[in-house]
């Protein structure tokens, strides 16, 4: 009797000694690469989450495109077989077509006022606009301004715009933007763009600064023009079932979480792109920051091309609203 006795109570204290299994599993996909401000960002996210629940909510982190691309895990999340990712939303607009007032050229003056109005009742009214399509709107994250490299020449007037043969994407109110501008688009896909730069089938290309580097295009170009004429961003979301079945601590708990992220991650990201403009520096492309008054001219000339197109597909309430939050908070 008293053997029997030892051997329960000690594996009862086995038992008691194993650790706690995770009650909830978070599964997260992204196409950034490690390093990137993004993949930080997400593991600050995973060690805050993990540690502010004691790990009964576990948070597996799939990066740099393990899940497929954009797509492919909108897909995964619409569908509730991953609960979180992150799109520019550029490439939300299509199927959620609100998102296409963020193409507004020249919207934001710096990247605080884009935080401002992101962060406002209009960007959580875009936020709602995912609803309809299965997706519950998290929060913005930044990629940064958009700008021009060549190998012609620095983009410093009007004129400097005209006839270059730049990618674009295969995007009817983008193809007409550049054209408006003066400039000669060539409809290609993201992964042909060295290719092409180095063939010389295109002069030029517009990205993130990041890009410039990350893709190596400083490689095959000489110019880089700050003309900062669209602020980049991408969108966190989740499935909303998956949301609602959350206890209300775990919503607090990742809450929480979800602001140190988001703000961890535009820090890092806005002190990326400084660092990366010097690494281009060094590595030999010619830096030049485009004038105001052509800056001006660029913000006309594209707007008057697309900004009827913009707020059909918005809706005119709501791209007031966002217009309206943009002037008040600048």
């Amino acid at each position: 009797m008293m053997k029997h006795t030892r051997t329960l109570l000690a594996a009862f204290t086995c038992m008691v000694a194993l650790p706690s299994v995770a009650e909830t599993t978070i599964r997260i996909g992204h196409d950034s690469q490690p390093g990137s401000p993004l993949s930080e960002a997400f593991d600050v996210f995973e060690k805050d989450v993990e540690k502010a629940s004691e790990g009964a909510i576990n948070i597996e982190v799939y990066g740099g495109g393990q899940l497929g691309g954009v797509r492919e895990t909108t897909e995964m999340v619409q569908s509730n077989n991953l609960q979180m990712t992150t799109a520019a939303s550029v490439l939300l607009s299509p199927i959620i077509p609100e998102f296409s007032v963020l193409d507004t050229f020249y919207m934001f003056e710096d990247r605080e006022h884009a935080h401002r109005v992101l962060d406002s009742e209009a960007g959580d009214k875009l936020l709602e606009s995912m609803e309809s399509k299965g997706f519950k709107g998290l929060g913005y994250l930044e990629l940064g301004f958009r700008n021009f490299t060549n190998n012609e020449k620095p983009l410093e007037t009007m004129s400097d715009f005209d006839g270059l043969k730049i990618r674009s994407a295969s995007n009817p109110s983008q193809i007409s933007a550049w054209k408006a501008a003066g400039l000669s688009p060539v409809p290609l896909s993201w992964g042909e763009i060295y290719t092409s730069l180095q063939q010389g089938l295109i002069q030029g290309q517009e990205s993130a600064t990041d890009s410039v580097y990350t893709q190596r295009f400083y490689e095959v170009q000489k110019y880089l023009s700050l003309t900062e004429h669209i602020y980049s961003n991408h969108v966190l979301f989740t499935n909303p079932d998956f949301w609602k079945s959350l206890t209300e601590e775990e919503r607090s708990i990742i809450d929480d979480a979800l602001e140190n992220f988001i703000a961890y991650q535009r820090d890092l990201a806005g002190k990326k792109n400084k660092e990366t403009l010097s690494i281009l520096k060094k590595e030999g492309i010619k830096i030049n920051t485009v004038p105001q008054e052509t800056r001006d001219s660029l913000k006309n000339a594209l707007n008057s091309a697309v900004a009827d197109d913009i707020k059909e597909k918005t809706g005119t309430e709501l791209y007031n609203l966002v217009m309206e939050k943009t002037e008040s908070l600048r």
